[in-house]
Parts: C-alpha cells; sequence; structure tokens
C-alpha cells in the first residue's frame, strides 16, 4: 500500500445496509477512472510540463510573487508550497504570497512592505468573473500605477479561454495568459497549472507529485485495494444514521496545516447538498489538543476522525533538559520534539478511542512530493465516492450562486 489506514472503532468491512450501494458506486467511479472521465484525470495524464517550466523560469526571475485568487485557485497551491516552506520565515526564493481575501488593510501592508519593481503577480479565477479576485488585481494595480511601474511582463493571468472580464482585462492590457482546464472545477485543479505553477516555483518537484497521483489511481484499479482505503468512508457514511454528522481532519506536523484547509473545501463544496453531507472541521495536532480537545471528548458523540502522520524521522535533536546540576526533567530529557510529538498523537488517539469514537489514522512514509501527490489523489476519489454512495452531484456548487448575484446587488445599494 502506498500509505497505511488504520481504524478505531470502524467496521473493518463494509456494512451490509451499505453492501449494494457500494458496490454500485464503486463499480461506476472505477469505470469512470478507467475511461479517464473525470476533468482532473485526463489533463493529469496529458501532462505537458514545458509551458509550466517555462512560465516558472519567468516567475523565478522575480523576488517576490504574488498570487491572487480564492478558494479553489489559492488553497491547493498554498498547500504544495507550504510543504517548501517554513512557517515562521518567508524562506523561499522567490518569495511567495498568497492573496486570498479582500481586506484592504492586510494586501496595502503587504504592498508596501515589497519591492514592487521587483515583484510578479499571478491572477487566477477559473470563470474569469470571480468579483473577489478582479478586486485584488485592481486593487493591486493601483499600487503600480501609483509607483508608475509598468505591469507587462510582470502581471500573469489565469482563466478559461473564454470571453469573460478577466480575459478582456487580459487582452486590453496584453498580459500572459495562460489557460485553465475547462472541465476541472477550483477544488479539483491541484494537479493543473492552478496548483503546478505556485510549487514549481519554488522548486517542488511537479512530475514526482503528479507521479503520485498517478500511482495512487493504478493501485485502486484492484479491487482489494480499492475496498482497503475506501471501507472506512463508507461505514462513516453509514454512521451518519447515529448521528455522527462531522469529520475532523487532524494532521500532527505545521507542514500540513494547510492541507486540512484544503480538504475542508474539497469535501464541503462536493458534498454539501440537498441537505445532506458531513460537515468537514480542520484541526491542528499538538495546538488544536489545548483548544477543541475538551470537545471532542466530552462533548456530543457526533464526529470522525482523520489522523495524519509521517513515520518517524531517524535523524532527530535530543533534548538537554538539565536545568541545574541537580535537577533533570526526566519526562523531556534525551527525547526529540519529534518523539513527544508522536506520544502526543498516540495519546491523543487512544484517549479518544476509548471514548469509542471512530477514528482513522494515516501513516504516510514521508512528506515528499510522491506520498503528498498519492493523499490529495486518494481525497479526490473518496470525496467523489462519498458523493455517489449520497446520491449528489459532486462536480457542482449551487447554493452558492445566490451569494454571488446579492454581493452584486447590495453594491448597487451602495452607490
Amino acid at each position: 500500500m502506498i500509505f497505511l489506514q488504520e481504524t478505531f472503532n470502524l467496521e473493518k468491512k463494509v456494512k451490509k445496509t451499505q453492501k449494494q450501494k457500494y458496490t454500485k458506486s464503486k463499480i461506476k467511479i472505477l469505470e469512470l477512472i478507467k475511461k479517464k472521465s473525470f476533468g482532473f484525470i485526463q489533463d493529469l495524464h496529458q501532462k505537458d510540463f514545458s509551458d509550466i517550466y517555462q512560465f516558472s523560469e519567468k516567475l523565478q526571475k522575480f523576488e517576490n510573487v504574488l498570487f491572487l485568487g480564492t478558494g479553489g485557485s489559492s488553497l491547493g497551491g498554498k498547500t504544495l508550497v507550504s510543504l517548501m516552506d517554513n512557517i515562521f520565515i518567508n524562506a523561499t526564493r522567490p518569495r511567495v504570497f498568497f492573496v486570498e481575501n479582500i481586506d484592504s488593510s492586510s494586501i496595502h501592508g503587504l504592498l508596501q512592505n515589497i519591492d514592487l519593481k521587483n515583484s510578479a503577480c499571478v491572477v487566477t479565477s477559473k470563470s474569469g468573473e470571480t468579483i473577489e479576485t478582479i478586486a485584488q488585481f485592481f486593487f493591486v494595480l493601483n499600487e503600480f500605477k501609483k509607483k508608475k511601474i509598468s505591469i507587462k511582463k510582470r502581471f500573469f493571468i489565469i482563466t478559461e479561454d473564454k470571453q469573460s472580464t478577466l480575459k478582456e482585462i487580459q487582452e486590453s492590457e496584453n498580459l500572459d495568459f495562460y489557460p485553465h482546464p475547462i472541465d476541472i472545477g477550483g477544488r479539483y485543479s491541484v494537479f493543473s497549472i492552478v496548483g503546478l505553477i505556485p510549487s514549481k516555483t519554488i522548486g517542488f518537484d511537479i512530475k514526482r507529485f503528479c507521479n503520485g497521483g498517478k500511482s495512487f489511481l493504478k493501485e485502486i484499479e484492484n479491487e482489494n485495494n480499492f475496498d482497503y482505503y475506501f471501507t472506512p468512508i463508507s461505514n462513516l457514511i453509514d454512521l451518519k444514521k447515529k448521528g455522527v454528522n462531522m469529520s475532523i481532519v487532524m494532521p500532527y506536523h505545521d507542514s500540513l496545516n494547510n492541507l486540512s484547509f484544503w480538504y475542508r473545501q474539497l469535501w464541503a463544496e462536493s458534498i454539501g447538498k440537498k441537505g445532506k453531507g458531513i460537515t468537514p472541521v480542520n484541526a491542528l495536532g499538538t495546538v488544536d489538543q489545548h483548544s477543541q480537545l475538551q470537545l471532542y471528548l466530552d462533548g456530543p458523540k457526533d464526529k470522525f476522525f482523520t489522523f495524519i502522520e509521517k513515520a518517524r524521522d531517524k535523524s532527530v535533536t535530543k533534548l538537554d533538559c538539565h536545568y541545574s546540576k541537580s535537577k533533570i526533567f526526566q519526562d523531556l530529557h534525551q527525547k526529540s520534539l519529534e518523539e513527544l510529538i508522536n506520544a502526543e498523537m498516540n495519546a491523543t488517539i487512544k484517549t479518544i478511542s476509548n471514548k469509542k469514537i471512530p477514528i482513522r489514522r494515516i501513516t504516510l512514509e514521508s512528506y515528499n512530493e510522491k506520498y503528498i501527490g498519492s493523499l490529495m489523489m486518494f481525497f479526490f476519489i473518496e470525496t467523489i465516492f462519498s458523493c455517489f454512495l449520497l446520491e449528489v452531484n459532486p462536480f457542482d456548487q449551487p447554493a452558492v450562486e445566490e451569494g454571488k448575484k446579492l454581493t452584486k446587488r447590495f453594491l448597487k445599494y451602495n452607490e
């Protein structure tokens, strides 16, 4: 198996009540994978990296690269970049910034603290009509104009190759254009240019990442392997009848924190329809042991947990806990932070398990590009498979459209 998946308080086999629907959905999704019917799988197998390499080389000439976009246009790339970066210092070269929100003070603060002459800006919107992204573009554009800095060869546009507001801007300003795949939605775009260009720009091995995704698809062609990976989610969905309606994803390393935000969007937008769904919640160990764990243990028994870890590092720094000649903090002495984080996670899993709460534990050999590619592809297929089980469309998000229309209406009221 590419990665290990251990479950607690969850049946190892598909429940009889789910068997017919499980088998039908499994046949359906395996056939669709075989035919490469999903846009992200077609794109993965037809991948020509040359355009991405050339694009990244242009960006690498700058000191700073701003990625403007929101939701699926940012979360995948941000996840991959965080695997290469350090949360305390922006250590990548070039430095990469994701402008996701429309908080003017935050964006202004960023623009005042970087050299705009040595900065590039990548604007991403699949539809070309995302109002937040277009607003970000004009906000940043105004700062460049104030300082009389040309945006040509500095601004790059990723959107569908069709008429839209963003495409009109690109054409009128003669900006470099890179097409967003038409048949890939934002939350499924991490294996496309949307996720690959930010990560490649800082040296992420995108071929190895994509090969990890392909390897997982190849592995689940075997039905036993498919059952190994996807029986747990089938049984979780069956637990909805008993009130389990929240899915907590809790990695234990800072570099995977953004993965839980990416997963949250993937799961929520795909499965939350027609009054159905399981609410995704992201958490981070050990931090959230001190903020959420009390509720998880002693609150409503309506949760399912996914813990994500990597095999223990062999080379680690041991703590010297001599406080004085006569005092040693024995619990920590000659232990590493990695040993402590593993002990904390094991204790949390055991404590939650003792409460008869369903858990799965995913262990990766490494957080390198190959294993992360496999894990993210696993979450793609798991999400789509779960939607089939619940009989909802994994690829649309009809409920959010009303909010977009109302936003434009309220803007008019403010005139």
